[in-house]
């Protein structure tokens, strides 16, 4: 607050004759040079005002206007002197009526003459014109008074009646011409002719600019004081008027002592003209003069307000506010004073009631999640965060929530900016789902469509090519870690990169960013691969529809802010009508649907539940500079958005909410801020179940078929194993002796060419280096027969054949003869390929 005080010692007699033209003088003396240059033509100027007006005075019934000539004086009777409509502020309601703010362009909030304090006219009229209502368009002793100073002293003052001010605002130009003033003063005789003199000093006050985009004297109340009208004392009116003379030069917080010295020039003629008494005078030169800092923004949700102006101007929705920009304006801010062409354009011109979708209680519910989770800091060095919801059913907006501050100081660090809404920010993997609804929409791989039971190799990191690639595309998984088979519904579930770059890469970047589009993306997106972990760039609020358009099984819902806009006469203009269009197959949305349950129930989301139907992704972008919840329930899409809100700074060795954070994903910041929030979204909100799946899901769930790729003898185990892998097939690897060298592939099983359903298993045969043996089986008590069966038998099955020998031995019992006594080697002994084994015969 800037305070400075005042001297009753000033108030002499010298100082009494001075001015407020007289105070500015003194404050031009800088400018000597600059004035000195002007001070003859305005001589001159002046000294043709007195003689011609003084004439004018003496002379008008015998023709004065026809002996000065056409080039001097207008002819006024054909003038279109119609006083411009000073704009009116439209307002921004909720549907339950709270008012969240004012939409100004400039602050102008026109009052009617009677409702303006005299305390305040009679400032205006001290300092301006004092004899207003006497003259009849031009003060005479005014001109008189500037053309003397002009001679005398180092500046250059003008003898404009307030008259002659809205002429020179509204009607003519600003060029300094004895022309031009002469046509002011005849074109302010006859506005006088036309309107009372309360008409035009009520348009005056209410229009005349006082700096810091105050218009009008209760604007400049407010800009200067913080008060109402009727709370000002004489001395605050009389340093508030000060600025009308010049705007820049007397900005009470820039040259505060410039503004004390005509303050007190404007009190001094304030008690000539009987408006105050001696005493009040003296007692407001010692008053201080203390100027208000510059007040914040004190609406409610400036978010909203921020929304909701850019929509009004740019959406095509209302276009019957005007189908161009500058219609738009005017339609929502009113007209300049100076534009005199904009009431003939027609139209409504200010004061708008518009309704917006927006839930207070949950606004600022929103905003006290927020606050807690991340205090704010002004100088951006701490992270924050962003919450938008959506009406699943309606398309409405319901919160719009950012955690940073709101206000008109910048120079305070205050940063007047929309994450929420307007925020473009990388979304990470909360991508995925929709890169999920293209792939099982247009993607196909081996010849089959993608869906939820495709297998992919989760393998980190994958090398990937694609058309049109710089280079191979590197993709890792987040902490680098990675390997085997998942399906698609499971990397759904737990967020697995590997495998959606790979299904980026199958389905095509330019079908991501189609359906991103159709389901309620608006931003620009690059069609890149990478764009399924969230490379562009999108904004909370975009999100939530988005997601919207998913919950409900494909149906998007236009989304809305404004519902309804009201001109000042109570004339609808403009009500939202609820638009939906099913842009998603509901079988394959539902699909999706599905996965996003389980990513919460099982997933990387489960920090988010709140125990009832829901679903929901996390995002992490890949250097930590973004994290994100994207969550639904039946009723609702809300997202939550994290990160730091200037800059992109990665999210690692941070303190949130009392914790310390290495790295934040997520699902370990952004689901438990959107856990919180939507706790108290659903404490009275009866719960609901999802509708029944649609029918024709199954073929979103089928799991492929994929054929055992091609193998040719020398192929590495590494390679065939990558290839079985790609192919959507579970590789397992069995070593086999063999003569080949250990590690070489000896064949699969079942064999190249095949088809097996996708996650089934190909057997990879290795040679361990070392010829195959087996036991040899039990061969005595056997006859010769019956031993050299045995011996086919056993070869069979070891896929080798041995050498049989036989050879007599004597034995003593009867019953032996015939039957193999023995064996070389003997029973369960290894025998390899080409081995011999000696059947020993019993005989007499």
């Amino acid at each position: 607050m800037l305070t400075l005080t005042g001297n009753s010692t000033l108030f002499s007699d010298a100082f009494r004759h001075m001015d407020l033209h007289q105070a500015e003088r003194h404050d031009r003396r800088g400018r000597r040079l600059l004035a000195i240059t002007v001070i003859g033509a305005v001589g001159v100027l002046a000294a043709a005002w007195v003689g011609l007006f003084a004439f004018i005075g003496i002379n008008a019934a015998v023709g004065t206007i026809e002996d000065v000539g056409n080039r001097y004086i207008p002819e006024v009777d054909d003038l279109a002197l119609d006083l411009p409509r000073v704009s009116q502020l439209s307002e921004v309601f909720t549907g339950d009526g709270v008012r969240l703010g004012f939409l100004t362009e400039r602050n102008s909030q026109p009052i009617a003459l009677e409702d303006i304090p005299d305390t305040v006219i009679n400032a205006v009229l001290a300092a301006e014109d004092s004899g207003f209502y006497e003259h009849e368009g031009v003060d005479f002793k005014g001109i008189a008074r500037a053309a003397a100073l002009n001679f005398r002293n180092d500046s250059v003052v003008g003898g404009s009646s307030i008259t002659q001010q809205v002429v020179k605002q509204n009607f003519g130009s600003t060029d300094l011409t004895l022309e031009r003033k002469i046509a002011e003063a005849v074109v302010a005789a006859e506005l006088e002719r036309r309107y009372t003199k309360d008409e035009i000093l009520e348009f005056y006050v209410n229009s005349v600019f006082f700096g810091s985009n105050a218009y009008g004297v209760k604007a400049a109340a407010q800009e200067y004081f913080a008060k109402d009208l009727g709370e000002l004392t004489v001395a605050e009116a009389a340093s508030m008027v000060t600025s009308i003379r010049n705007p820049t030069l007397y900005n009470p917080r820039r040259f505060p002592e410039g503004v004390l010295r005509a303050r007190n020039a404007v009190i001094a003629n304030m008690e000539d003209e009987g408006f105050i008494s001696h005493a009040e005078a003296t007692a407001a030169i010692e008053e201080p003069l203390v100027i208000a800092e510059p007040q914040p923004s004190q609406e409610i949700a400036p978010q909203v307000m921020i929304a909701a102006r850019d929509e009004l101007l740019n959406d095509p929705r209302f276009d019957v506010l005007g189908t161009t920009f500058e219609e738009r304006k005017r339609a929502i801010f009113g007209c300049p004073a100076a534009d005199t062409a904009c009431e003939l354009s027609g139209g409504t011109k200010g004061g708008l009631t518009i309704t917006v979708t927006v839930d207070l209680g949950l606004q600022e519910s929103a905003n006290g999640v927020l606050a807690d989770w991340f205090p704010h800091t002004v100088d951006g060095s701490a992270p924050t965060g962003a919450i938008a919801m959506v009406d699943n059913r309606t398309g409405a907006v319901k919160v719009m929530a950012s955690g940073v501050p709101f206000g008109n100081d910048l120079a305070a660090g205050e940063r007047p900016y929309d994450i929420a809404g307007r925020g473009q920010r990388n979304p990470g993997s909360a991508f995925k789902p929709i890169g999920l609804l293209a792939a099982l929409e247009y993607g196909e791989r081996f010849g089959s469509p993608i869906t939820m039971g495709t297998y992919w190799d989760s393998t980190s990191p994958q090398i990937l090519d694609y058309e049109g690639a710089p280079k191979p595309w590197r993709c890792s998984n987040a902490g680098g870690g990675g390997s085997g088979l998942r399906s698609l519904f499971e990397a759904t579930v737990n967020s697995v990169n590997a495998v959606f770059c790979q299904v980026a890469v199958a389905t095509g970047a330019e079908n991501i960013v189609e359906i991103a589009h159709r389901i309620g993306i608006q931003s620009e997106l690059a069609v890149v691969p990478s764009l399924i972990l969230g490379a562009g760039a999108v904004s909370p609020l975009e999100m939530a529809q988005a997601y919207s358009t998913i919950a409900n099984y494909g149906e998007r819902v236009e989304p809305y802010l404004i519902s309804e806009i009201v001109n000042s006469e109570g004339e609808i203009l403009y009500e939202h009508e609820v638009k939906r269009e099913q842009v998603v197959e509901p079988a394959l949305a539902a699909s999706v649907v599905r996965a996003l349950k389980e990513a919460v129930a099982r997933g990387t989301g489960t920090n988010a539940k709140i125990g009832r139907p829901q679903g929901g992704k996390t995002g992490t972008h890949q250097n930590y500079t973004d994290a994100w919840f994207m969550g639904f329930i039946p009723q609702y899409t809300t997202a939550v958005w994290v990160g730091y809100p200037d800059q992109q700074i990665p999210l690692r060795n941070v303190f949130i909410n009392g914790q310390s954070y290495s790295r934040v994903f997520g699902g370990s910041v952004p689901a438990p801020v959107w856990n919180d929030f939507m706790t108290i979204v659903t404490a009275d909100l009866p719960v609901e179940e999802f509708p029944p799946e649609p029918e024709g899901m199954e073929p979103y769930f089928k799991t492929p078929t994929s054929e055992v790729p091609e193998f040719t003898p020398g192929d590495s185990e590494k390679d065939i194993t990558k290839a079985i892998h790609q192919a959507g097939l579970q590789a397992v690897v069995s070593e086999v002796p063999s003569d080949e060298p250990e590690g070489t592939v000896l064949g699969l099983i079942p064999p190249s060419g095949s088809r097996l359903t996708q996650g089934g298993t190909v057997t990879v045969e290795v040679s361990s280096g070392a010829p195959a043996t087996r036991p040899l089986p039990p061969l005595i008590g056997l006859t010769v027969d019956q031993a050299l069966a045995s011996i086919a038998l056993f070869e069979s099955d070891a896929g080798f054949s041995i050498s049989v020998a036989t050879s007599n031995r004597v034995v003593t019992d009867p019953t032996l003869y015939g039957q193999v006594v023995g064996t070389a080697p003997g029973p369960g002994a290894p025998v390899g390929a080409g081995a011999t084994v000696t059947l020993f015969v019993g005989s007499p």
